[in-house]
């Protein structure tokens, strides 16, 4: 059974255990009124921006573990390095994630959540496009609809095959000398810490049994990094992840997967209420 699978199993079983209870946890909350189908989406959802999150900050560990030179922004080679390496994984969960996450920066920038200009990152609508660049220059038809849902104009998407064929090669050409080809793979110390705000135990709880830490330590293995890294899933205070030179640690926050589960919830239940307003400016005119 698939990590998402079971991930959802899980989003199941919590809310059958709170709903007894006289309190009702935020993750109950946040996804009252959904569907099965709709709850399974938003739970794969949260998984999938989490997922791009935690390998845009393994693009941080690469480039300071190895000490990769840097043109330009490290956030935007950071943004380029994580999304070439879920597209050389050509798997359908890492496709589907690099999607969510695309439908996730407009969900944040269409909030007005865009960073202010002179944050060290690009705007979230430019992050979107240059992740979708990276998408359709290796494969146009695969990610068409990601493209189009964007309106990413056609020039711009030819374009893109050169702009993904330089980044391409300048990416794991600095990368190929560090590939791991023999060898032990690098002990990492894998932590999922219990939140000490009890609206997060829930969402701690999904993302330890989606096992979001362990894939990254699958993919990170396949280079030859030294012992002695950590990766932490904690209760941050900020919905974000984060990567730690000095202390050679990869953060994951639960608060994120809160983020993108609001989100996605939300908007299921904005169809809902728009469709119930319908319904009663009907009901008025009769």
């Amino acid at each position: 059974m698939n990590r998402l699978k079971l991930a959802f199993i899980a989003a199941t079983a919590l809310l059958a255990t709170t709903a007894a209870s006289a309190e009702t946890t935020t993750f109950e909350d946040d996804v009252s009124g959904l569907t099965e189908s709709q709850m399974e989406t938003t739970v794969e959802f949260a998984f999938d921006n989490g997922l791009f999150f935690l390998f845009h900050e393994m693009g941080h560990m690469l480039i300071s573990e190895f000490d990769l030179p840097v043109l330009g922004r490290e956030e935007d080679a950071a943004d380029t390095l994580s999304t070439l390496i879920l597209l050389e994984m050509d798997d359908a969960v890492f496709d589907k994630a690099l999607a969510d996450s695309v439908e996730g920066w407009k969900m944040s920038y269409e909030a007005g959540e865009e960073p202010d200009l002179w944050d060290t990152h690009s705007l979230d609508r430019q992050r979107a496009y240059h992740m979708v660049c990276m998408m359709v220059g290796k494969n146009a038809e695969k990610f068409r609809k990601v493209a189009n849902d964007l309106e990413m104009p056609d020039d711009r998407r030819e374009e893109c095959a050169d702009d993904y064929t330089k980044a391409h090669a300048s990416w794991f050409g600095l990368l190929e000398k560090h590939v791991r080809k023999t060898g032990k793979e690098p002990g990492f110390t894998v932590s999922y810490q219990n939140p000490k705000d009890k609206n997060l135990s829930d969402y701690a709880e999904l993302v330890k049994v989606s096992s979001m830490l362990e894939i990254v330590q699958q993919v990170a293995a396949m280079y030859k990094l030294k012992d002695g890294i950590k990766l932490t899933a904690s209760e941050c205070g900020d919905a974000n992840a984060y990567w730690s030179a000095d202390d050679r640690e990869l953060t994951y926050c639960y608060e994120l997967s809160q983020w993108y589960t609001q989100a996605m919830a939300g908007t299921f239940q904005q169809e809902v209420g728009d469709a119930g307003d319908v319904r009663d400016a009907g009901s008025a005119r009769e």
